[in-house]
């Protein structure tokens, strides 16, 4: 494997200064809030969730650019916050990253109308995560998002769970369901779509999610990414969900991706040389 390989980290979040409070909201019934901060290991890396230690972790493991996202608060005036924050540091590091705009699901046709605006030179995608804003990704009522993402021709993130982790949420029946109805949609999908990905094997699946691409995310799904290399190599890409992971960094996951037993020219294509084009990263190198 050659020395420098080319790394896009398709899954980082940064979280607004407010926010970076072990007690903030710490009465409302916010699903961030009940998801993110009772988790009393995720919120040991509370002070890593800032453009400038992100940065400097990528700069340390050698990540050459990354796709920046926040969290998605249910209540709008928390979530503008956060969005734009996200904006800030991507007009801040423009050469760095590209971002993921969290859509507000319980006022769809506002947020239908902020992506149609969306500056294409630094988002890519719209991201959702429905549990937390007490929705499912197959309600009607979100089809102006799902339109104007389609209009922007953007990435469509939908998190998936693993099944372990729900039985309802955000479950992979639930993307597959998605998919099916929508499969015009350039979707990304985290945590390897709850193993969706897997499903390339099974024929009535496989065509469902031929054109979704799947997220390695976390380090312990990472055991996995070599079964998924060996399923659908082309639509896997590196991705770290840091600082959110269970490891506090990137350098653990990427150093389980050096030493994968896979072929290098998938490993570079998981890495980033796929993430590299689809996220128009070469746009940068090319100016």
């Amino acid at each position: 494997m050659k020395q420098n390989p080319l790394i896009v980290d398709s899954e980082i979040r940064v979280v607004h200064s407010d926010a970076r409070n072990v007690d903030y909201l710490k009465d409302s019934n916010e699903g961030v809030r009940k998801d993110i901060y009772s988790h009393s290991l995720i919120m040991k890396s509370i002070k890593l969730w800032n453009i400038e230690s992100i940065v400097e972790s990528m700069n340390k493991c050698n990540i050459d650019f990354g796709i920046l996202s926040g969290l998605a608060w249910e209540n709008s005036s928390i979530l503008k916050e956060n969005n734009d924050y996200v904006k800030s540091c991507l007009i801040r590091y423009p050469k760095k990253f590209r971002g993921l705009y969290n859509a507000c699901l319980l006022d769809p046709d506002k947020s239908a109308d902020e992506i149609m605006h969306l500056d294409k030179d630094i988002y890519v995608g719209v991201e959702l995560i429905p549990k937390w804003q007490g929705t499912n990704i197959n309600d009607n009522y979100l089809s102006p998002i799902i339109d104007a993402v389609k209009k922007r021709d953007f990435f469509l993130k939908i998190y998936t769970a693993h099944p372990t982790q729900t039985l309802s949420g955000d479950s992979p029946y639930r993307t597959l369901q998605f998919l099916k109805k929508n499969p015009d949609v350039n979707t990304l999908i985290p945590l390897l779509g709850g193993l969706l990905c897997l499903y390339g094997l099974f024929p009535p699946i496989s065509k469902l999610i031929e054109k979704a691409y799947f997220i390695t995310s976390v380090s312990d799904t990472m055991k996995m990414v070599k079964f998924a290399s060996e399923v659908n190599p082309d639509n896997l890409l590196f991705g770290t969900d840091f600082p959110f992971n269970n490891c506090f960094d990137q350098e653990t996951p990427l150093k389980k991706m050096y030493e994968m037993d896979i072929p290098d020219n998938i490993k570079y294509n998981i890495l980033g040389k796929k993430a590299f084009k689809l996220f128009r990263f070469d746009k940068i190198t090319n100016n």
